[in-house]
């Protein structure tokens, strides 16, 4: 009876202890397996930047600020590609590891810290990259940064544990996010951004002027110049001629329009406001300037002849009572201008009657200019000067036109075709093409 009461006794010890062991490992419904795997699936979601899975493993409501903050920071949309190939290359450095011997269970709420290691992108991007491949590499090889976190998890209605603290602390993980992506600027990537085919001499012929108040080259670039326009990167030009530098012209911030123009006059060269350039051989060089200095990006000949004698100035009848010339260089070109008498609907040399319908400008010009204009007009129905202001705000029409040969000459007609026009003044403008550079402004009056 005693060696059985002590091998009972025995028995009931060592039960005692295996329980006990055993309750250490039994959280009464935690469910520590369960939780730790919960933990791994959010990790891989983490890792891969999935904010739809994100959300389906947490608390959130899908409506909830935290749920549209993390949507938003995970999101492609207005993202460049190059902050799109960046978050990827951080993206692929993140790892993870669970520690679970910090398991908790306490109220129906579990936790487990987690560490998240990422690459320390912020180092690499104190550099300055020109090619995004290089800059993906460098977080490729790049230092790690540990995040902690820990990670707290409930049971949703369907009994799975989920993760329900998704808050500013967690979101830290994605700052990178935050990031936008600015390569640096080289010679080599501006001169890419140029437009040949827009970018040209102005009133040349044959890349060669002949008899020329000014030698003028209009560089065009695409719209991506814009999105460099906060870089600080300056551009300007220099005239050469004959090899020798003449001229240089004024830095203007790179980026914030796509036109630059590179233009130079008789006076900018020390000549008389009427006298035409020397003849020879010129050059346009197109620099930038950055930190790294002056860099040349681009360089476009043409070659000047002189023949004639110094220009008489002219006037055009009816100039300065209802049209007026803003570029005096054009202007050389024009033999006679005026507003046409289209259907017979023209009162006099600055008023159409109500019914006109093909409202009409024309420039009688000499057959070396071949230049293609733009034009727009402009209506007002009073004539004071704050009407008119107000409505050249605001074109009725606008066109671009070239000139066309006729059997009197050669002209441009600035024709505005309408279904019925309106009693009050119609302003017209025409410009250099593909600039806001105004040529000549003009008025007709509709009575």
């Amino acid at each position: 009876m005693k060696m059985m009461f002590l091998k009972k006794t025995a028995s009931v010890i060592m039960t005692g202890a295996l329980l006990l062991s055993l309750t250490s490992c039994l959280d009464f419904g935690g469910g520590k397996k369960a939780v730790l795997e919960a933990a791994q699936t959010f990790g891989e979601n983490v890792a891969s930047a999935n904010a739809d899975a994100i959300i389906k493993g947490s608390s959130l409501d899908k409506k909830s600020k935290e749920a549209t903050v993390l949507n938003e920071l995970l999101t492609k949309d207005g993202k460049s590609d190059d902050d799109i190939e960046f978050y990827k290359a951080v993206e692929k450095t993140i790892e993870f590891e669970i520690d679970e011997e910090s398991y908790t269970y306490k109220k129906g709420t579990a936790s487990v810290d987690m560490v998240f290691t990422i690459a320390d992108y912020e180092s690499v991007l104190k550099t300055e990259y020109t090619k995004i491949e290089d800059l993906t590499a460098a977080v490729k090889k790049a230092d790690t940064k540990e995040i902690k976190f820990n990670a707290e998890f409930v049971k949703n209605d369907d009994k799975e544990w989920v993760v329900d603290n998704i808050n500013k602390k967690f979101v830290k993980i994605y700052d990178y996010r935050n990031e936008t992506i600015e390569l640096a600027l080289t010679s080599d990537m501006v001169k890419g951004f140029i437009d040949r085919n827009m970018s040209s001499f102005w009133l040349a012929d044959d890349g060669k002027y002949k008899d020329t108040l000014f030698i003028e080259y209009n560089y065009y670039f695409s719209s991506e110049v814009l999105d460099y326009k906060d870089r600080g990167v300056k551009i300007f030009f220099k005239l050469l001629k004959d090899g020798n530098e003449v001229f240089t012209g004024e830095e203007e911030t790179f980026g914030v329009s796509t036109n630059v123009k590179c233009k130079v006059s008789n006076e900018n060269l020390g000549l008389k406001n009427n006298e035409y350039l020397e003849a020879g051989s010129y050059e346009i060089d197109l620099y930038m300037k950055d930190l790294n200095g002056e860099q040349l990006i681009d360089k476009i000949s043409v070659s000047v002849e002189k023949s004639a004698p110094k220009p008489e100035t002219k006037t055009l009848q009816g100039e300065g009572d209802y049209f007026t010339f803003r570029n005096s260089e054009f202007k050389k070109y024009v033999l006679a201008c005026g507003w046409l008498n289209t259907d017979n609907t023209l009162k006099n040399a600055k008023t159409y009657s109500k019914d006109v319908k093909k409202m009409c400008f024309s420039f009688k010009v000499d057959p070396s200019c071949t230049a293609e204009l733009d034009y727009a007009y402009y209506y007002s129905e009073k004539s004071d000067k704050a009407s008119l202001e107000a409505a050249m705000k605001t074109a009725v029409y606008h066109a671009s036109v070239k000139p066309q040969k006729f059997t009197e000459g050669y002209f441009y007609d600035f024709l505005y075709q309408m279904d019925q026009a309106k009693t009050g003044v119609y302003v017209i403008a025409v410009f250099e093409h593909g600039t806001n550079n105004v040529i000549m402004i003009g008025y007709v009056t509709v009575s």
